[in-house]
């Protein structure tokens, strides 16, 4: 007996080191999952009932425009419609604040606000979830982990599978319906741009990018917390990292003389830098992430900012303008404001909302002069873009060479269409027009936004006296991206957009109504585009994405001249 059991007791010997190893390998997942929960244990819950409110709700919104000046908080119930209630709803909805559903309470606001930062921080951590943790639990199969953590890590793995798999599927769509003209062999070759510059240095997804109104300057904010500061003009070396805040940079705003900076973050602060030091100049601190930020256009003392609290905000920086303590202009919307524009008196101010509501507020009293469904469905804004004559770098203040008020509006929405309106000549007097429904960038569930180009030749409806018929509008068909006729690039009208997939879209929107171009898709990027902006001078394009990078595209046609 002793010799015959002495084979089983030396097997058992040689499992035991397997055991144990395996056991080693579970305890290391588990404490990486460990670590997870413990930044998602207050949160988790509300991701989860987030989603179960949205598949519940899925369809059933009767939101209608409203407002309050200056009240005091109140619970809210903020559906934005449809928004799919499947498994991925949890990581779309945390992943951006333009879709969150907040009720807001004394206990419950700040709770909610963190909710989009995990959210966030998943997506962002989203590589390394799936190279680490992910990949661990996926090599044992049968390590004895308990239910909690295997449905925590089977969690966070359908949320990146499910956002990897969406963006891949657009990806092979927009490759076989959108023709890309980068070999400069096309009629249009005088509106085309190529890559110029790589500018690294960001640790996290630029989210903004906003080129000073004299050139002069390019700001770039980032999820790591920085704004940085570089040369807009010719070597563009980085000049400036501007340290302070909190949390993830949303926005970035410039003084009419591009001496001042305004940035807007999820700390719920907004912070004045001075451009020509690099130093902080004020904190301001609000209620809520901080989605936008503007300053007035003739003076830098006042800046405008909207919160995931439902705050539309005046801050005049000579006095006592906290929005806590009460003295500021602070308007309640009944949703999140995603993105804002300031009229030219400083008082009017557009705001695009996550109901999908476009709204002309009269500062002074708190009322809404104008509200606009931008889409029957009410998907969210994310972005207001006002095209803008271009400037000189000749001292010459841009207020000077601008329209009264820029006729062109393009409003970024959740339905992946970005919706051209025509303001008219006495906004907001007059009711804006629909012109064009420009469809082949995808904006699903990611906070894209988007900036003209207005050449200084353009005239409005000159560009329509072209013989070649665009195909564009509403149809279900993608559109043509044949043109008949070469036109100037000082002469063009033209929409840039970032994209959920890694590209950045150019749309000629100066033909007549109805018909549109996508001039070029350009490729260089590796993850979502998610800013976009023209240099004010030169025809130079920036775009920032959450691959780290910020890329400079120039005009491709000057070896013609």
């Amino acid at each position: 007996m002793s010799a015959s059991n002495a084979p089983g007791h030396q097997s058992s010997q040689q499992v035991d080191p397997a055991i144990e190893k395996l056991v080693r390998e579970q305890k290391s997942l588990k404490a990486k999952i460990d670590v997870l929960e413990a930044e998602n244990k207050a949160l988790k819950k509300s991701l989860f009932e987030l989603s179960y409110i949205y598949s519940a709700q899925l369809g059933s919104s009767n939101h209608q425009p409203n407002s309050n000046t200056n009240s005091a908080s109140r619970p809210l119930n903020n559906t934005t419609g449809g928004i799919s209630g499947d498994l991925s709803v949890s990581s779309a909805i945390a992943s951006s604040p333009h879709t969150a559903n907040n009720t807001f309470n004394a206990e419950g606001s700040h709770h909610n606000d963190m909710v989009l930062a995990v959210g966030q921080l998943l997506s962002n951590m989203s590589a390394a979830q799936q190279s680490h943790g992910v990949e661990a639990a996926s090599s044992n199969p049968a390590n004895g982990s308990d239910a909690a953590s295997r449905g925590t890590d089977a969690q966070l793995k359908n949320a990146t599978d499910l956002i990897k798999v969406e963006e891949d599927g657009v990806r092979r769509l927009n490759i076989g319906n959108i023709v890309s003209r980068q070999d400069g062999s096309s009629k249009s070759d005088g509106r085309q741009f190529y890559l110029k510059n790589d500018l690294k240095g960001h640790q996290g997804a630029v989210y903004a990018v906003q080129y000073s109104p004299n050139g002069k300057y390019l700001a770039t904010g980032s999820f790591d917390k920085t704004v940085r500061i570089w040369d807009g003009t010719t070597n563009q070396n980085e000049l400036y990292v501007l340290k302070g805040h909190g949390l993830n940079i949303s926005d970035l705003a410039w003084g009419h003389d591009s001496t001042l900076l305004l940035s807007g973050a999820y700390d719920n602060t907004c912070k004045l830098w001075d451009v020509e030091s690099g130093k902080q100049l004020d904190s301001f601190e609000g209620e809520g992430f901080v989605q936008c930020v503007r300053f007035h256009p003739q003076d830098n003392h006042i800046f405008f900012s909207g919160t995931t609290r439902n705050m539309l905000t005046m801050i005049d920086t000579r006095k006592d303008s906290n929005p806590t303590s009460g003295s500021a202009i602070v308007i309640k919307n009944d949703t999140m404001v995603n993105s804002i524009y300031v009229y030219h008196d400083g008082l009017t101010v557009i705001s695009g909302d996550s109901s999908g509501y476009l709204k002309t507020w009269d500062m002074r009293t708190g009322k809404v002069l104008q509200a606009i469904l931008n889409e029957p469905t009410k998907k969210p804004i994310s972005h207001l873009a006002i095209s803008k004559q271009r400037g000189s770098l000749d001292g010459v203040s841009l207020a000077e060479t601008e329209e009264p008020e820029s006729r062109w509006l393009a409003i970024n929405s959740y339905d992946n269409v970005i919706r051209v309106y025509d303001r008219g000549f006495e906004p907001p007097t007059t009711m804006p027009r629909l012109l064009y429904s420009l469809k082949g960038y995808r904006n699903k569930h990611w906070p894209i936004k988007s900036a003209f180009f207005h050449g200084k030749d353009y005239i409005a409806g000159a560009a329509g006296r072209r013989t070649g018929k665009v195909r564009g509008g509403d149809g279900d068909e993608a559109p043509s991206t044949i043109s008949d006729k070469d036109i100037p690039l000082e002469s063009s009208l033209i929409l840039a957009s970032g994209s959920m997939d890694p590209y950045v879209y150019l749309f000629d929107v100066g033909a007549s109504d109805g018909q549109y171009e996508v001039l070029q898709k350009l490729s260089g990027h590796t993850d979502r585009v998610y800013d976009v902006d023209f240099h004010p001078i030169d025809h130079v394009l920036a775009s920032g994405s959450a691959d780290f990078s910020v890329k400079v595209w120039g005009r491709a046609s000057k070896r013609k001249k």
